[in-house]
C-alpha cells in the first residue's frame, strides 16, 4: 500500500519537506488587512497617549516605535516562538500570518534553528525592553537613551544577521525578485528593523555624550569652587 501523497505547497525552494502542511483559507486581503489595522491602532492609540504626555513629534515617533515594537515582538514574534512547530498546519490567524511570510522566507516553517533562537530573544528580551524604553521615553526617565540605545542595537544586530545570512546562502527560501513575497516582506519590512533601530542608535549615542559632558563640565566646576 502506497504512502499518502504529502499536500503540495508554494515554498521555496520547491524540494523542501513540509509534513502536515495546511494550505492558508484566510485571504491575502484579510491576513494584511488584519495585521496593518491592529498596527495602526497601536500607533494612533500611542500616539494620543503620548499628546496628552505633552511630547513633541519626535519624541511621539520615537515613542510609537517602540510601542509598535514590543506589540509586534511580543505577540507576533512570541506566537511564532511558542509554535513554530506546528505552524505549517496551523489554522489561526497568526499562524496563517506567518504561513504568508514564509512565501518569503520557508526558514520560519521549517523550525530552522537559527530563526527560531533569533525570534526567541526577540520577543522575550527585545519585546519588554522595547516597551521599557516607551515608557522611559513618555515619562522622561533619564533611563530611556540608554535603553533605547540597548533595545536598537539588539534590533540592528538580529536583523542584520538575520538578512545576511539569507544573502549568503542565495536567497533559497523564497521566490528572488518577487515584487511581494520578496521585495515587500523580505527586503522593505525588514529594512524599518535596520533603518530606524541605526537612527535611534546614532541619537542614543549623541545623548549619552552630552549627557556625559555636562557632567564633566559640573564636576569641574565643583573643583574650583
Amino acid at each position: 500500500m502506497s504512502e499518502p501523497q504529502a499536500t503540495p505547497h508554494p515554498y521555496y525552494p520547491r524540494d523542501l519537506s513540509l509534513p502536515g502542511y495546511r494550505p492558508n483559507r484566510v485571504p491575502l486581503s484579510e491576513l494584511l488587512g488584519l495585521f496593518f489595522g491592529l498596527v495602526a491602532i497601536v500607533l494612533i492609540g500611542t500616539w494620543i497617549l503620548a499628546g496628552r504626555y505633552n511630547k513633541p513629534v519626535a519624541d511621539r515617533i520615537v515613542i510609537c516605535w517602540f510601542v509598535a515594537c514590543g506589540f509586534i515582538h511580543c505577540v507576533l514574534e512570541g506566537y511564532f516562538a511558542a509554535n513554530h512547530e506546528t505552524l505549517v498546519g496551523g489554522g489561526s490567524y497568526l499562524a496563517e500570518m506567518w504561513k504568508e511570510y514564509g512565501h518569503g522566507d520557508s526558514r520560519y516553517l521549517t523550525s530552522d534553528p537559527f530563526v527560531v533562537c533569533m525570534e526567541t530573544i526577540t520577543a522575550v528580551v527585545d519585546g519588554p525592553l522595547s516597551f521599557a524604553a516607551a515608557i522611559a521615553h513618555l515619562t522622561g526617565s533619564r533611563h530611556r537613551y540608554p535603553l533605547q540605545l540597548v533595545v536598537s542595537l539588539c534590533q540592528l544586530y538580529g536583523d542584520t544577521l538575520y538578512m545576511c545570512i539569507e544573502y549568503k546562502e542565495g536567497f533559497v527560501h523564497g521566490e528572488f525578485g518577487h515584487p511581494l513575497h520578496f521585495w515587500f516582506y523580505f527586503v522593505f519590512l525588514n529594512l524599518f528593523w535596520i533603518v530606524v533601530p541605526l537612527l535611534l542608535i546614532i541619537q542614543a549615542y549623541r545623548a549619552l555624550v552630552e549627557g556625559t559632558n555636562g557632567d564633566i563640565r559640573r564636576g569641574s566646576a565643583k573643583k574650583k569652587k
